[in-house]
């Protein structure tokens, strides 16, 4: 009788714990089905380079000015194809449906990467192996500025 009084308070604690907490993270998969198989067919096309997913456009390019750099801070880019030291050879982009009404940000979000001197390709459909090997050269696609 005397351990009873002990074993309800720990499960009022462990109540009141549950209760009082709500889980505020939550894991997500890194891409979506039709992005896994860009991903597959851009490892096929180029077995000689590394594709990186889901990659910060902070990681890309900078600014020395909050504001501008809070243009891009939040901005995420579908794929980078980079070499063996990591050179950037393209930045690919995977428009779905949902893109078709964000021309207009998808052209601004080109511009800024195209400006720091990347090539940024477009596709709206998962190509071949031969014509994502025609499409994207397999070069450093920018200079570094000093």
């Amino acid at each position: 009788m005397w351990f009873l009084l002990p074993c309800l308070l720990f499960l009022g604690i462990i109540l009141f714990y549950k209760l009082k907490y709500k889980q505020q993270y939550f894991s997500r998969r890194l891409m979506t089905p039709f992005e896994q198989k860009m991903f597959t067919q851009l490892k096929r096309a180029f077995p000689e380079n590394d594709v990186l997913c889901q990659v910060a456009f902070s990681a890309l390019i900078t600014n020395d000015h909050y504001k501008i750099r809070s243009r891009f801070n939040r901005k995420v880019t579908d794929f980078v194809l980079i070499n063996s030291e990591c050179d950037v050879i393209a930045i690919i982009e995977l428009d779905d449906p949902s893109h078709l009404n964000k021309v207009a940000e998808d052209q601004f979000r080109d511009k800024m990467l195209n400006e720091a001197g990347y090539t940024v390709y477009r596709f709206c459909s998962i190509p071949s192996v031969q014509e994502l090997r025609k499409s994207i050269p397999n070069k450093k696609s920018y200079k570094w500025v000093s």
